[in-house]
């Protein structure tokens, strides 16, 4: 009764850190995938411009079907959320001991970066749920449940192939009389999800080829930068302070804690184990970021179940009284990335719904909104109400000079104009659509900023 207790108050905990500012508004990406995914089922496999498999957008589509408020869309990657804190604590009383176990679900629980994704419209969560569910079943050897696990991960992210590799490796290494039961699973699944290639080809090719200039820099990280900053998210969360130097004197302490936990633990068969888990798919991904620039923290989040789990198996081989200093040092560091993120709405989702508003509080048809953009961007799209017309002016996403030509012609019956700041400094990083205005007759006369979102500046004609 003790232990059922024990683990379900650290899912309490988790439920209720993970329903604080469930409400905020769509960002980017979230906006997008709730688009996509409202789509008609047959469409849901149309995912050419999004570079992810299929399975997160039929989930979605279906608990779409009762409601679309953010804290509902949302709840999906709660509960996906929650799920992973109970497989992380089944897991460790596997490897290692119920106490370990139970320390790790709780780091996880209070995991500043887990929230922010555990409230994310978006497949890293489920990623990180099926992948972790996937090894739980790996390591007690319940291949069909491992299977399908597996299979379930990889049609949630593309990462999982890097999980694959690093499970052959574990079965050769540690389990090798299971060598062939082992190898069977992953093969089963990767020839189930062969199904999916084609789509994947096509994806892939969309992806390499790039949309414009710089955003390759957007979705990812250089391979340099890679490592350092995911153990800084890992600890700290998505937030940062502005004084970098301050910033490393935080997070520093933890990620000493984790090296004297791979030191700790390295000599015995249950850490060779965890340290192999984590380090291996992470390894693999830094090599592969040597060539295609693919990896972001983000994508490498079903790791962090494990960097937990080594956390957690190393302080409890310190001293008692380093035990205790330790566990603080992680609960007040998490408890700063948690503050930071509930209290700075510049680490916060950006505010499209209040831009939006801001936009259409005048419904007046000789309003517009500009994007330098093919189309409006997916939250305007998704927030607007078709109060004011909203344009794309950048339909191959580098504003050009025929672009501006034929804005002009358009903006013939317009007294005010809201120019969206987002994302220009990739499509008009030479400021083109502000100077047109000003050369139309279009005086800026005011200049608002939304958190995320940028400045929208107002344009009124002369």
């Amino acid at each position: 009764m003790k232990k059922i207790f024990n683990i379900w108050t650290v899912v309490i905990l988790a439920f209720f850190l993970r329903i604080v500012h469930l409400d905020q508004s769509f960002w980017l990406d979230e906006a997008a995938q709730v688009i996509e995914s409202s789509r008609a089922l047959n469409q849901q496999f149309n995912l050419a411009a999004d570079f992810h498999p299929p399975l997160y957008h039929l989930l979605l589509h279906f608990w779409l079907q009762p409601a679309t408020s953010e804290v509902w869309v949302r709840m999906l990657s709660v509960f996906l959320g929650i799920g992973s804190i109970f497989f992380i604590y089944l897991l460790g009383r596997l490897i290692i001991k119920e106490k370990q176990a139970l320390s790790a679900a709780f780091f996880l629980a209070i995991s500043p970066y887990h929230i922010w994704y555990s409230q994310e419209a978006r497949p890293y969560i489920a990623f990180a749920f099926f992948s972790l569910a996937s090894t739980y079943f790996l390591i007690k050897k319940k291949w069909v449940l491992c299977t399908v696990f597996l299979v379930l991960s990889l049609y949630t992210h593309y990462f999982t192939l890097f999980l694959l590799i690093g499970d052959g490796f574990y079965i050769f290494l540690f389990e090798k009389k299971y060598l062939k039961t082992g190898l069977a699973s992953i093969i089963s699944a990767l020839v189930l999800f062969s199904f999916w290639l084609p789509e994947f080809v096509k994806q892939l090719s969309l992806g390499t080829n790039g949309l414009f200039p710089g955003w390759t820099n957007v979705v990812s990280v250089s391979s340099l930068r890679t490592a350092g900053l995911t153990f800084a998210k890992f600890i700290f969360g998505r937030g940062t302070l502005e004084n970098k130097y301050l910033y490393a004197v935080l997070i520093f302490p933890v990620f000493f804690l984790l090296i004297l936990s791979l030191v700790k633990i390295w000599r015995i068969i249950t850490g060779k184990i965890l340290i192999f888990l984590f380090f291996m798919p992470f390894v693999i991904c830094e090599f592969i970021s040597l060539f295609i620039p693919i990896v972001a923290p983000q994508r490498l989040i079903f790791l962090l179940p494990l960097f937990y789990l080594i956390l957690a198996e190393g302080i409890d081989n310190f001293s008692k009284k380093v035990q205790f200093a330790a566990i603080l040092i992680v609960i007040i560091t998490s408890i700063g990335g948690i503050y930071q993120y509930y209290t700075d709405p510049n680490v916060q989702r950006e505010q499209w719904r209040d831009a939006v508003s801001f936009t259409e509080k005048d419904s007046d048809p000789q309003n517009v909104a500009l994007f330098v953009f093919p189309q409006p961007f997916a939250p305007y799209m998704w927030y607007g109400k078709g109060t004011i017309d909203a344009w794309g002016i950048a339909p191959k996403f580098i504003v050009t000079d025929s672009d501006l030509k034929n804005l002009s012609l358009r903006l013939q019956n317009k007294k005010r104009a809201y120019l969206y700041q987002y994302l220009t400094g990739l499509t008009d990083p030479q400021g083109k659509t502000k100077n047109f205005l000003s050369a139309e007759g279009f005086i800026q006369s005011y200049t608002n900023n939304f958190s995320g979102v940028g400045f929208i500046y107002t344009y009124d004609k002369k």
